[in-house]
């Protein structure tokens, strides 16, 4: 469905019945990575959540076939609103907020911003801050070479389509440990790229550090790290962590996933989730 959120319309796509034997379900909005890319992937992996929860996911203004927007609009602050807004008005009750990589940025904006809104968050394959770029130059040096090494370089230096579909063909393969299954290829065939977002959020990361407003949360927030993520490692997917308010965090290391921990190890990840689900909105 598409909505008008704001100044925008929003695609809305909903998995799972939102009652259960005469019980609301819980209710997760889950917000896709990126950025540039649209919600069709995370909507396939975000099936089995649709057993314990329904499960709304949006494509971002600027993504996929929700209205683009303009460029002054593609910010953390605006797509975080947009998710509030969002939140005010499909959900009845305090939903948990799940965001994976670029969309785990928003989130911790999010929740930063309406700290009183969501009933618990969940952040997977995400960073409360911009990656020290030589360390990660020399991760993807370990994992693809000396030719990954300077596509991650050239990543840094050139906010250029040219770059970026170097890093998709050279460096976006590291990030999993499973290759896509049929299925998923399928789910994703159709996908909506829009990669002047993508360019314009990358250059504007210099100095990005969420942890400050980390500090604003009032919910519980799950965080899901990939052992050989060589984007964003535990340590500093951690950080989160350690910029909550005590008690607030709880983390869990995925040992047989990179980047994308729910393709990675979807048993696991949904499991820890429809516990963490269950529990904050109980």
């Amino acid at each position: 469905m598409r909505l008008q959120i704001r100044d925008v319309r929003l695609h809305v796509s909903v998995l799972g019945d939102e009652w259960h034997h005469g019980e609301p379900r819980p209710v997760i909005v889950a917000l896709h990575g990126g950025p540039g890319v649209d919600g069709s992937g995370l909507r396939f992996l975000m099936r089995p959540a649709a057993e314990y929860a329904q499960v709304l996911i949006p494509d971002q203004r600027g993504h996929g076939h929700s209205d683009l927007s303009e460029p002054s609009r593609w910010n953390l602050d605006t797509w975080a609103d947009d998710i509030a807004a969002l939140i005010d008005a499909l959900c009845p009750s305090r939903p948990v907020v799940f965001g994976t990589s670029f969309g785990g940025f928003v989130v911790q904006r999010y929740v930063s911003r309406h700290p009183d809104q969501p009933a618990g968050a969940i952040l997977a394959g995400t960073s409360p801050r911009e990656t020290n770029r030589a360390e990660a130059v020399e991760r993807f040096r370990h994992v693809g070479g000396d030719r990954a090494a300077a596509a991650m370089q050239r990543s840094f230096d050139e906010h250029t389509p040219e770059a970026l579909r170097e890093w998709m063909d050279v460096c976006a393969p590291f990030l999993t440990r499973r290759a896509p299954t049929p299925a998923y290829h399928d789910a994703t065939r159709d996908a909506v790229q829009t990669p002047a977002v993508n360019l314009h959020f990358m250059a504007t990361l210099t100095n990005l550090d969420l942890r400050p407003g980390l500090a604003s949360t009032r919910c519980p927030v799950l965080v899901l790290a990939g052992e050989h993520d060589p984007l964003i490692p535990p340590a500093v997917a951690a950080e989160i962590v350690s910029a909550l308010p005590a008690g607030l965090g709880e983390m869990h290391v995925l040992s047989g996933a990179a980047h994308r921990v729910l393709s990675d190890e979807a048993d696991t990840a949904h499991r820890l989730m429809r516990e963490f689900v269950q529990r904050v909105t109980r």
